[in-house]
């Protein structure tokens, strides 16, 4: 019953993801209310997760301010790793928390229960290209914010995990 729930839910997500309301619906309340719940919950339960999709809790160093910042994202395994794509839903100006991490690499995951330290690797080349199909293969709105954005490609990280310290 779950599965078929989170089906639903999933098919419903992508028909409606590029929709221009939605986005805005997506900054303004899911985005919010998901980087509250991940926090609360430690990483337990996501609006984002109850489709079924991979949600994790990114938190990077702000590049200027050298604050803490959190987002939720969704990602897909890579190895040992996981991979976020830095879509800013279509926007022109690449999200935030990517250009904290070419700052500085080194940011914090939430997820299942566990703050992991990780280490944010930027995929290009063939990397880039294969992560690209397999995440638009089961996110086809990516696409449609690639297609949007007017930027040529989405910067997509792999965050390996590092040894605690």
């Amino acid at each position: 019953m779950k599965e078929r729930v989170q089906a639903i839910l999933w098919k419903t997500m992508i028909r409606v993801a590029p929709k221009r309301w939605f986005i805005t619906f997506m900054r303004t309340v899911l985005v919010p209310a998901d980087r509250f719940l991940l926090e609360r919950t430690k990483g337990r339960f996501s609006l984002g997760g109850t489709t079924g999709a991979g949600t994790l809790l990114l938190t990077t160093t702000g590049r200027r301010s050298g604050k803490q910042y959190s987002s939720p994202l969704f990602f897909s395994p890579y190895g040992d790793s996981y991979a976020v794509v830095a879509s800013n839903f279509g926007d022109r100006k690449h999200p935030a928390w990517s250009e904290n991490l070419l700052a500085d690499p080194r940011a914090t995951i939430t997820l299942g229960n566990q703050v992991l330290p990780v280490t944010a690797r930027l995929l290009t080349g063939e990397d880039h290209d294969a992560q690209w199909l397999l995440i638009t293969s089961y996110g086809p709105a990516y696409q449609d914010y690639l297609d949007n954005s007017g930027r040529g490609s989405f910067r997509i990280f792999a965050l390996d995990k590092a040894p605690s310290s």
